[in-house]
């Protein structure tokens, strides 16, 4: 069942995060009798099935819980998964930089988990389309239905088990994102791929990864000059009078590779 219904009661089947009084969370699939063990007694999924988001639920020893429906970032997080996932401070700049709209046409390769296909979906709407390239089948399996898991079923996605490296079938594409070890070896098949102006954006966590993508982009002559940068995010502690960087920061996870195809 999918997640994404941002109002109306909490039903059986759709994940929640509970909060505990501690501040930690947790996400779990609702189901009616079911209860949730914790150190400070039993939380009933009854007493959130059929209530409002956002609200509030107490363990029979008297602890209260705060219940939310996930949000996105929420959901990427608190997922068991058998693949690196590429995290939220990459994913806002990557729907920015890669200019992703509604209605736009996008491929993209590798699946991984699946948290990119989720965010490129809602963006391009029930009027762009979606193909995801991924070699593995055990991946595109599972990040099929981490989609729609969260989204519902959505028609317009296509998971196609095969080689990138060997070509892209589709023509006049807006969009091609790349989340894979050796993304040189598909720029000549993103120059055909591609329409005029169409961007392509890798993800890559390596500075030799990242050499080896800007050399065949310049090599090929088809593409502007290609834009590096990395996000770091430093979140703060405020409370009371103390304002102040918390000691741990996400610093790097990868490089964000684009440019643009010209006609």
């Amino acid at each position: 069942m999918s997640v994404r219904n941002p109002r109306g009661p909490m039903r059986e089947g759709e994940d929640v995060i509970i909060v505990d009084p501690k501040g930690e969370e947790k996400m779990l699939v609702l189901k009616a009798g079911k209860v949730h063990g914790t150190h400070k007694g039993n939380l009933s999924h009854d007493d959130i099935i059929g209530k409002a988001d956002a609200g509030r639920a107490w363990t029979q020893m008297g602890a209260e819980y705060r219940y939310f429906r996930p949000t996105y970032i929420q959901y990427v997080m608190n997922q068991k998964r058998h693949a690196q996932i590429i995290y939220p401070k990459d994913t806002g700049p990557i729907m920015l930089w890669a200019d992703i709209f509604p209605g736009a046409s996008v491929v993209e390769a590798g699946i991984g988990w699946g948290a990119l296909s989720v965010k490129l979906l809602e963006t391009i709407g029930p009027d762009g389309t979606l193909v995801t390239y991924e070699i593995r089948e055990d991946f595109a399996e599972s990040g099929a239905n981490t989609v729609t898991r969260f989204l519902g079923e959505c028609p317009n996605h296509t998971v196609k088990v095969g080689d990138i490296y060997q070509g892209i079938a589709e023509r006049d594409v807006d969009r091609i994102v790349l989340d894979l070890p050796e993304p040189w070896h598909v720029v000549p098949h993103a120059a055909l791929s591609l329409a005029p102006g169409g961007i392509i954006l890798v993800y890559l966590p390596s500075t030799m990864q990242v050499k080896q993508f800007v050399d065949a982009v310049d090599a090929h002559g088809g593409f502007t000059e290609a834009e590096t940068f990395e996000v770091i995010h430093r979140p703060w502690h405020v409370k009371g009078m103390s304002v102040r960087p918390v000691q741990w920061m996400f610093s790097h996870s990868a490089f964000l590779v684009c440019c643009r195809k010209l006609s």
